[in-house]
């Protein structure tokens, strides 16, 4: 049911800033209603740590989730896990983080295919955050995704 109070409510906060943060704060108290534990997911004999977890929902800012040496059996073992990702701090991308961009368009990948509801704050919209570098052209289809994960309907 908690789900359905996202209908018509905004899910991508841009730019990252005291009012995006608070923003985001809102979000997760009205869904989550409570302070989160933190989740540990059991993959390939190694543990990923989500920072908060509450009633189907996680919460972790991206460099927690992208910054990290993780891979798509992570992403697609989180997005079984979670029916609602909040990610934190999305910064701008490029060639100087194009690891973490990679990272990215995995874990976007993973939520997309699993139906996941995704909440976030960025330092730009989809379409902005990856300018310049190798993969400009693949990431075109993750600005897409992520404009698509933003509809009322989407995940239903």
């Amino acid at each position: 049911y908690r789900q359905d109070r996202l209908a018509g409510a905004q899910s991508y906060f841009t730019p990252v800033n005291a009012e995006s943060r608070a923003a985001m704060d809102a979000v997760w108290d009205d869904l989550a209603g409570g302070a989160g534990d933190e989740l540990i997911i059991r993959v390939k004999g190694r543990d990923v740590a989500i920072p908060q977890f509450r009633n189907g929902i996680a919460r972790a800012g991206f460099h927690a989730l992208c910054g990290k040496p993780l891979g798509a059996a992570d992403y697609l073992a989180l997005a079984e896990a979670i029916r609602v990702l909040m990610l934190d701090n999305i910064p701008c991308l490029g060639r100087s983080n194009f690891n973490e961009a990679k990272r990215f368009v995995t874990l976007i990948d993973a939520l997309y295919e699993a139906k996941v509801r995704l909440i976030c704050s960025a330092a730009a919209p989809p379409e902005m955050l990856y300018l310049e570098g190798e993969g400009t052209f693949e990431f075109e289809r993750t600005a897409s995704r992520l404009r698509e994960m933003q509809a009322e309907d989407w995940g239903n």
